[in-house]
């Protein structure tokens, strides 16, 4: 995350960014109520990850596949756990 400070160069773009925000802390706290836990900084790679993920209708992809030209790999498989401990 980085923050910024001032003014927006357009008027429209503080409601994006304000509506954004929003979204994220929505999701968020559906995260915390899902998992019973108040730690929402482990929530936030999760929610990084579904916003990244879905169809930006815009670019008509998802901005993970935008920006590395691929489909994010997601699931047990892509963990840094060893193999040994998830398959049967």
């Amino acid at each position: 995350m980085k923050l910024m400070h001032g003014k927006p160069k357009h008027s429209q773009s503080q409601g994006s960014v304000e509506k954004s925000n929003q979204d994220v802390r929505d999701t968020l706290v559906t995260w915390l109520c899902e998992n019973n836990t108040k730690t929402w900084s482990e929530g936030l790679r999760f929610i990084q990850s579904k916003k990244n993920r879905a169809l930006h209708s815009g670019i008509k992809t998802s901005p993970y596949e935008a920006m590395f030209g691929m489909a994010q790999r997601i699931g047990l498989g892509d963990s840094p756990l060893a193999e040994d401990m998830y398959s049967s």
